[in-house]
């Protein structure tokens, strides 16, 4: 199985099969309105700067995807509507295009507009010695200047990894590496569905990490989507794995709780509306992050890519009118109420 064809099962899988997780946890977040807000809805600021880089809005098109020359065109979808909109983008693992240079230019479409904050992406089981040899430096390198990346996203996707018929099984070692590529990159520890725990975010601000992208669970589940691959191979074995973690992880509110260690949050993980951006934004994120919404829109076009994000940026500012919130600081002002299953999990952390 070569990973170009894998990541179009993944996209395949996503963007036609229920792969999410059973809940949402942004839904037991409810914000406290204000029926006089004495806002002006024209004039609400919505511009905010994450990692020295100006944004017009508060919002990532998180990592997805490249690797495969069908792939190109999503990618491109979505750049476009990243630079028309202001917005921050991130590309998916690049470890096909360091195998195999010819499909650099699914991602490096993406340094053709003029995004004003890209993100590279590597996977940290790659970042060392599994059957295969561990990403040297230089390929890390050519991962970053491909796309003209602003930081370098390090993925964490050990639940998918030990999910997957042919996913990877060692972790040691990856401290080290990236102690040592934040001594040259920005670096954005990425979780993808599982989240971070409170002495994970401790242990990535000792290793100089630059921000946390928060991933947990809310959103797909890449354990269920490696069991839907497993079981279209015959593989009862991984295919069951996945089913028994389809659920694993740390909710999503609450990894914006642990992660909490005076770096920059992304917020992540089942984030579908500008209503769950607000959320994240009020729980101390500095943005949020979207990936399955907006692959579904790419697929389909760009036209679909700028009416997502228009659309996101309306709930948006609707959410801030409705709390009194002319610019992203008043945000964390607004009182929150938690309920449901995460109320269980804020109780007992």
């Amino acid at each position: 199985m070569t990973v170009e064809k894998r990541k179009l099962e993944h996209i395949d899988i996503i963007s036609t099969q229920n792969v999410t997780h059973d809940y949402n946890y942004w839904d037991d977040v409810d914000m406290v309105q204000k029926s006089m807000p004495e806002v002006d809805f024209d004039e609400i600021d919505t511009t905010t700067t994450f990692l020295g880089k100006k944004l017009k809005m508060p919002i990532l098109i998180s990592s997805m995807t490249g690797g495969h020359p069908d792939t190109k065109k999503i990618n491109e979808n979505l750049a476009r509507g990243a630079a028309e909109s202001g917005i921050a983008m991130g590309v998916g693992s690049e470890r096909s295009a360091i195998l195999n240079r010819e499909m650099g230019d699914s991602y490096s479409i993406v340094a053709e507009y003029d995004v004003p904050f890209i993100i590279a992406n590597v996977g940290a089981p790659q970042l060392i010695k599994q059957s295969k040899k561990a990403l040297t430096n230089e390929e890390v390198d050519y991962a970053v200047k491909l796309v003209k990346a602003n930081a370098l996203a390090v993925h964490f996707n050990f639940v998918q990894e030990l999910s997957q018929p042919e996913g990877d099984r060692n972790s040691k070692g990856v401290k080290k590496r990236i102690g040592d590529l934040s001594k040259k990159y920005k670096i954005i520890a990425k979780e993808t569905g599982a989240g971070f725990s409170m002495q994970d975010a401790l242990e990535f601000k000792q290793l100089g990490v630059s921000a946390i992208d928060t991933g947990g669970r809310s959103g797909t589940s890449f354990a269920a989507v490696e069991s839907m691959r497993s079981r279209e191979k015959a593989d009862e074995r991984k295919e069951r794995v996945g089913r028994t973690f389809w659920n694993w992880g740390i909710p999503s509110p609450i990894c914006l709780i642990y992660s909490n260690v005076e770096l920059p949050m992304i917020a992540s993980g089942g984030v579908r509306t500008g209503l769950d951006v607000f959320r994240g934004l009020a729980m101390g994120a500095t943005l949020g992050g979207l990936a399955s919404t907006f692959l579904r829109a790419a697929i389909q076009s760009d036209r679909e890519v700028s009416n997502l994000i228009s659309q996101l940026e309306t709930e948006l500012r609707t959410a801030m009118m409705l709390t009194g919130s002319s610019n992203l600081k008043e945000i964390k002002k607004v009182r929150r109420i938690y309920r449901g299953r995460l109320l269980e999990w804020m109780n007992q952390i």
